[in-house]
C-alpha cells in the first residue's frame, strides 16, 4: 500500500497501522530524512514491518511522475493507495507550474498520483483509492473561473475548505467513472476530525496566537484526539471490508471530534456531477495527467 504524506502524524499513524498488520507499506514523502527517521521508528516498533521510503512532494509534477515510475520498477502491484498528504491554512505561495500551494498539495498531487498509478493497481481482488479529507470541505465553495486565486482575494482557510472540497469532488467522480469503466478498484474518502497532530506548525492562523490556535491551545487538548486514534476512520477506509465505493467515513460523535468511524456528511457541491465533469477536465488541463477522461 501507498501512503503520502507518511513521516507523521496521522500518515504515520496509518502506517503502523497497517504495517503491524503486516502490510506493506511504502512511504511516499517530500523529506527523504524525516521519512527515514519516521521508517526507523516504526521499525523500532514493529521490527518486522515491510516500510519503503520512497520520496515524493505532491505539489509538484515532475516529483509525482517521477514517484509513479519507481513505485512501478520495484513494485509488482497496488492494493491501496491513501492520499494523505496535506498542509493547512498557509500564506499563499505557488508550485512551479503557478498553482495556489493548498489546491497542488491538497488536491491536484491526489488527482495526478492516482491517475498515474491507477495502471498500477491488482486486477484481483479490491483494491481501493482513500482520500483524506477534512469537514472544512462543508465550508467550502468551488468556483472553477478563478481555481488558482488569481484574481480572488486570498483567504487562506478558504483555500483550504475550496481544496479538500475539490478533493471530495474528485473521490465521487472517480467513483463513478471507476464503475463505468468495470474496474475492479474503488474511490472512498475519510476524515479525521479536528487531530492533535503537528500539521499546524507550518500556519500562522493556526499558531497559538491566533483564535483557532488559542482554542486548540486550551480547550482543544482536552477534547482532541491524538493522531493514533483520530486515524481510525481512515484505516476503516482503507481495511473495512464493509466499506463501499463513494463512502466518506469520519469520528462519531459531538462535532465530529472522536475516533471511532461513522459515515460523515458531504457538502452538497460535492454531488453536483455537472461540476465534478467540469472539475476532471479542469483538474486534467492543469496537472497534464489524463485518464477515465471519456466516462
Amino acid at each position: 500500500m501507498v501512503i503520502t504524506g507518511a513521516n507523521a502524524g496521522l500518515g504515520f499513524e496509518t502506517a503502523l497501522a497497517f504495517a503491524s498488520s503486516g502490510a506493506r507499506v511504502v512511504m511516499a514523502c517530500r523529506s527523504r530524512e524525516r521519512a527515514e527517521r519516521a521508517r526507523s521508528d516504526l521499525l523500532e516498533r514493529v521490527p518486522d514491518a515491510h516500510a519503503t521510503v520512497l520520496p515524493l512532494d505532491v505539489s509538484e509534477p515532475e516529483s509525482i511522475r517521477a514517484f509513479a515510475d519507481e513505485l512501478s520498477d520495484r513494485f509488482d502491484g497496488v492494493d491501496v493507495l491513501i492520499n494523505n498528504a496535506g498542509i493547512v491554512a498557509v500564506p499563499l505561495s505557488r508550485n512551479s507550474l503557478g498553482h495556489e500551494m493548498q489546491l497542488a498539495t491538497n488536491y491536484l498531487g491526489a488527482f495526478a498520483l492516482t491517475g498515474l498509478l491507477l495502471p498500477c493497481f491488482r486486477s484481483e481482488g479490491r483494491p481501493r483509492v482513500v482520500n483524506v479529507g477534512s469537514h472544512a470541505n462543508r465550508f467550502g465553495k468551488l468556483p472553477l473561473d478563478d481555481p488558482n486565486w488569481e484574481r480572488t482575494p486570498y483567504h487562506e482557510f478558504r483555500a483550504y475548505a475550496r481544496a479538500k472540497l475539490a478533493l471530495l469532488s474528485f473521490t465521487l467522480e472517480l467513483e463513478r467513472r471507476l464503475r463505468r469503466s468495470g474496474s475492479n478498484v474503488i474511490a472512498l474518502g475519510a476524515h479525521p476530525g479536528i487531530a492533535a497532530t503537528d500539521i499546524r506548525r507550518h500556519s500562522p492562523r493556526l499558531t497559538a496566537t491566533g483564535f483557532v490556535g488559542r482554542w486548540l491551545e486550551t480547550v482543544g487538548t482536552w477534547i482532541t484526539p491524538v493522531a493514533a486514534d483520530a486515524c481510525r476512520p481512515i484505516v476503516h477506509s482503507a481495511r473495512d471490508e464493509g466499506v463501499r465505493g463513494g463512502d466518506y467515513w469520519g469520528p462519531r460523535g459531538l462535532l465530529e471530534i472522536g475516533s471511532l468511524p461513522a459515515p460523515a456528511r458531504i457538502n452538497p457541491i460535492a454531488r453536483d456531477e455537472g461540476l465534478a465533469r467540469r472539475l476532471w477536465s479542469l483538474s486534467e488541463s492543469l496537472t497534464g495527467v489524463h485518464y477515465l477522461s471519456e466516462l
